[in-house]
């Protein structure tokens, strides 16, 4: 997959184009329903799929204080569309000019001359100032260019009245659904992080563990131990983890620890993989050592009945 970041690079492009357009900051499975159409259009007329968004969220600059947290990386994005066999990703620099553009010049800056044959978009798509673009509208200014628009119905959240969204992905990982995000995610919920080096008190417990900060920018699981997977070079292991300050301890600070099972290496400043399956427990302040090394061995058990079932 090739990225480009203007009009004037994708302008460059000759070949027969299919966009898939949406804000995609989840690449949940409603979005991946808008972009598996695209590439199935693209491949039907020779041509290229191409993903377009933005670098950030609007709010970026509209409201910087309200910027929601991310449900997947960049880096992770990526590594997902490839997956999906899309060719292309046009990722629009995030400024007032691009908020302030109308719908028309929006669709006239991707479509006029540019050899479009179909555009995909989910039935929800606003676009151009002040999102007065939409489906319909689309359809309207597009009718003699011979560009398809491929409109998307929804994917409705299993028990829920309201579609898929990264909205009800982040509020799942909030409260620890973890199963509920990968439903919805089609992937487990995870982010990379480089591995740090910590006080290295897991190893006199007998429970060495990899140490992690939280992406800022990322959603956060509640504070509590969890059923993880890690991908240590391209290898996957399964694991227990723990989110929070350990309290039992003084001095601490918050982040994300994970006993890796069957696993010994030195990986510091090594960037790993780490998902999370499912929420067993709240963090607790115990008493003694002995009582955090009989539960620590409880949790082993736990995440391994889990992960034998993932």
């Amino acid at each position: 997959m090739k990225q480009i970041h203007s009009f004037d690079e994708l302008r460059q492009i000759k070949d027969t184009k299919v966009y898939a357009l949406g804000t995609f900051d989840g690449i949940h499975r409603g979005h991946q329903r808008v972009i598996h159409k695209a590439v199935d259009e693209a491949m039907a007329v020779n041509g290229v799929s191409i993903i377009i968004t933005f670098e950030h969220h609007p709010l970026t600059i509209l409201h910087p204080d309200r910027v929601p947290k991310r449900v997947i990386q960049e880096e992770i994005m990526d590594s997902v569309l490839e997956d999906l066999n899309v060719d292309y990703i046009l990722r629009l620099p995030m400024t007032e000019e691009l908020l302030k553009m109308s719908a028309d010049d929006f669709l006239g800056a991707l479509c006029t001359d540019m050899n479009v044959a179909a555009i995909v978009i989910g039935e929800n798509f606003t676009f151009g100032a002040k999102g007065l673009g939409n489906p319909d509208y689309m359809k309207q200014v597009l009718a003699d260019k011979n560009i398809q628009v491929l409109v998307q119905p929804l994917l409705p959240c299993d028990g829920l009245s309201t579609p898929i969204s990264s909205t009800e992905i982040r509020k799942a990982i909030r409260e620890g659904r973890l199963e509920d995000a990968t439903h919805w995610l089609g992937r487990p919920f995870q982010f990379k992080g480089t591995v740090i080096k910590g006080d290295q008190r897991g190893r006199t417990l007998g429970f060495p563990t990899l140490n992690l900060l939280l992406p800022n920018e990322m959603a956060t699981p509640p504070d509590g131990v969890y059923a993880n997977r890690v991908c240590i070079d391209g290898i996957w292991y399964d694991g227990v983890g723990n989110i929070g300050d350990n309290p039992t301890f003084k001095n601490q600070y918050h982040r994300c620890e994970v006993h890796v099972f069957n696993f010994d290496q030195d990986i510091y400043g090594k960037e790993v993989i780490v998902q999370f399956i499912s929420y067993l427990r709240g963090e607790v302040k115990f008493n003694n050592l002995q009582d955090l090394i009989d539960q620590m061995k409880v949790d082993e058990e736990q995440a391994l009945a889990v992960l034998a079932k993932a």
